[in-house]
């Protein structure tokens, strides 16, 4: 499933993995994943490495940001229901769609079902955003991922990127069209891309 590659000044050597590569550059080592839906490049561990050509960490999304209209809708299915944990699917279905799988709630966890050509798992939790441990064994594929938290009160949103079990955050225009509104951006927490 791996594939392992040395940035060289005259271009990339070694060879492609089926699912992801990682990628020793002059600044560390980084993973690298590409679907129809997404092309992400992330830092693992900045450590410069002498003689290798840097690397830009990126995150593209294949069909470009996902309108702010879905958000604002989303943020109200959550807010409509802020004393359970919600989940909701933001897909790619020739156009973006927002999706609410059927879903198992209380006050503490939601258990879902996964839903094909998914872009951005969003889930909710009745106290503030962040990732917990459930979180990070939960979101083991190759997606974004978004917590809202403290719904009864100044609802805060975060926003991340997952690669098989590696994550760094991202910030809303990365991910959304327009500006953030209903919600305010968690604070920083661990690596930013």
């Amino acid at each position: 499933p791996a594939g392992y590659l040395i940035s060289q000044h005259d271009g990339l050597y070694g060879y492609h993995g089926n699912y992801y590569d990682y990628v020793l550059g002059g600044n560390g080592l980084f993973i690298e994943a590409r679907s129809d839906l997404l092309s992400v490049c992330l830092p693992i561990a900045a450590v410069p490495v002498r003689g290798l050509k840097d690397i830009e960490p990126r995150v593209e999304l294949a069909h470009g940001l996902i309108p702010n209209h879905l958000w604002q809708l989303g943020l109200n299915l959550l807010l409509a229901n802020a004393h359970q944990e919600t989940f909701l699917a933001f897909t790619w279905e020739g156009e973006y769609r927002l999706r609410l799988p059927d879903q198992e709630q209380s006050n503490m966890n939601v258990k879902y079902s996964t839903l094909p050509n998914t872009v951005l798992d969003l889930h909710s939790h009745t106290i503030k955003a962040f990732f917990s441990g459930t979180d990070d064994r939960d979101e083991q594929g190759f997606r974004l991922f978004a917590v809202c938290g403290n719904l009864t009160g100044r609802t805060e949103v975060r926003i991340r990127v997952g690669v098989y079990g590696y994550f760094n955050m991202l910030r809303w225009d990365q991910v959304f069209q327009g500006q953030l509104s209903g919600a305010v951006e968690a604070p920083e927490e661990g690596c930013e891309i």
